[in-house]
């Protein structure tokens, strides 16, 4: 009997030792976890517990002592593998465990040497079943996660182990005379001790299947985000094919409407004195000096209607038309000329901070359409106001390698929600509004390098900031 013990401990050798050398290029592979660690340690231990049980009777039975405090160890570390797959703290443990396993030997060794079998078999069972129950209760937390073929497996071969345990010291109770050593076990006790053995190397195998499972699936769950992200590049090569396709025909329509909306003003000043001139020809009132003033201001009007088409055109072709030193002055006084009788209609004043020497480099119709915009909206707010006393100011100077126009109004100024979208294109609080001269505005300066900005202006109203990069200085 002593040599069959030998030789199965040997062939659970070979079993453990071919699974663990199997396992390591496994997790070479791979990103490799403390939970894995343990795992391999665990079968490590098992396989010295097994090598001392096999020699103990040939070289020295204190190998005993080793054997039991190997077996115990490794189920201890199989208990904290179980945690750590938990992502329970474990750490501490490891580091008070060889105390732990160094007072285990100790009372072994002693009972070995003072004690009877049985209670040696009671006293290593014990701890045995106590490291299960861990396990046990680690598996389960980890299958109310997620379901494993081989968890379930590895939950059964535990209760087993337990069962076999229970029994092997029930019968040795009942032995009326105690073997001196697990060598001389009585028969039955002795199968039941084989098949308790056979059952943690089925763990250990299981617990190599789980691995192999839980990979299988990771590997499963890459190959769904691959073909995920293989999806949604293909989409966004097939989005930006697209937006390429339709970039012209949103270029076109962005023209269209900003055409519209510039040519409102000029087109409708137009049909105001077409119809006046109408009017006093069908009244027979038509004077020369009239007549002349009047199509003089059409001439006028068809003339800033082609400027209009002309400037937007080179905006939209992004050739940045012709680039020039101008006058900011000059242009401020300009675009204010055009609305010279409204503003006096509607009973607006005029306030302007500017130097003659202040230049910037631009294109002089990109400009002038800018500040015409800004002022056309600055004079339908004040124009919508009850205020006594209605204004619009322009300030400029240079500040931080920039030149800087502030045009400014005393209305109501703009609302904190729609301030975010204030420059975005086809938006416009405005009932009879495109939404397109303020986003004009910000697509001009854009492209001229400079930027527009809006805060609310001191004691009321709005501000609009134009910043120009200062290439030139006078």
């Amino acid at each position: 009997m002593i040599y069959a013990n030998e030789a199965l401990f040997l062939v659970f050798v070979l079993v453990l030792t071919g699974l663990f050398v199997s396992s390591i290029p496994y997790f070479g592979r791979r990103t490799s976890t403390n939970a894995n660690n343990y795992w391999l340690i665990a079968l490590a231990l098992n396989i010295g517990a097994f090598l001392f049980f096999a020699s103990a009777p040939s070289i020295n039975p204190v190998l005993l002592t080793f054997a039991n405090t190997f077996f115990f160890a490794g189920y201890f570390f199989l208990f904290i593998f179980c945690r750590a797959l938990n992502d329970q703290p474990v750490k501490k443990i490891v580091i008070f465990s060889p105390l732990l396993f160094l007072a285990f030997g100790s009372v072994f060794e002693y009972m070995r040497q003072f004690g009877v079998f049985h209670d040696r078999v009671l006293f290593v069972i014990s701890f045995l079943i106590l490291c299960l129950i861990g396990i046990l209760y680690e598996l389960f937390q980890v299958r109310k996660r997620e379901r494993y073929i081989q968890i379930d497996f590895l939950i059964f071969t535990c209760c087993a182990e337990i069962v076999l345990g229970v029994v092997r010291i029930w019968l040795l109770e009942n032995t009326v005379i105690s073997p001196p050593s697990l060598y001389t076990e009585p028969f039955l006790t002795t199968m039941i001790r084989w098949f308790g053995v056979a059952f943690t190397v089925l763990s250990y195998i299981s617990i190599n299947g789980f691995l192999a499972e839980k990979l299988a699936q990771v590997n499963a769950a890459n190959l769904q985000d691959s073909a995920r992200v293989t999806k949604l590049l293909s989409e966004r090569d097939l989005m930006i094919a697209s937006i390429l396709k339709a970039n012209k025909s949103s270029s076109t329509e962005a023209l269209s409407a900003s055409i519209a909306h510039e040519l409102n003003q000029p087109l409708g000043a137009s049909l105001l004195n077409i119809q006046f001139l109408k009017m006093l020809h069908e009244s027979n009132k038509l004077e020369p000096e009239l007549v002349g003033q009047i199509v003089g201001q059409l001439e006028k009007d068809a003339k800033r209607s082609g400027d209009v088409v002309q400037s937007l055109r080179s905006i939209f072709i992004k050739d940045g038309g012709v680039q020039e030193v101008i006058q900011v002055h000059e242009i401020v006084e300009n675009a204010l000329a055009i609305y010279k009788s409204e503003l006096i209609s509607k009973n607006i004043q005029i306030q302007i901070d500017l130097n003659e020497d202040q230049v910037i480099f631009c294109n002089k119709g990109h400009f002038l359409q800018v500040l015409l915009n800004l002022i056309n909206n600055a004079m339908e707010a004040l124009n919508s106001s009850d205020l006594a006393n209605k204004l619009i100011s322009l300030r400029g100077c240079y500040h931080a390698a920039q030149y800087v126009l502030e045009i400014s109004d005393n209305g109501f100024g703009v609302s904190v929600e729609k301030q975010p979208h204030l420059f975005g294109l086809l938006s416009s609080d405005k009932s009879n509004g495109m939404g397109v001269g303020l986003w004009l505005c910000a697509y001009i300066m854009r492209n001229a390098g400079g930027k527009i900005t809006y805060q609310d202006a001191l004691g009321g109203g709005a501000t609009f900031t134009l910043s120009f990069p200062m290439t030139l200085k006078n």
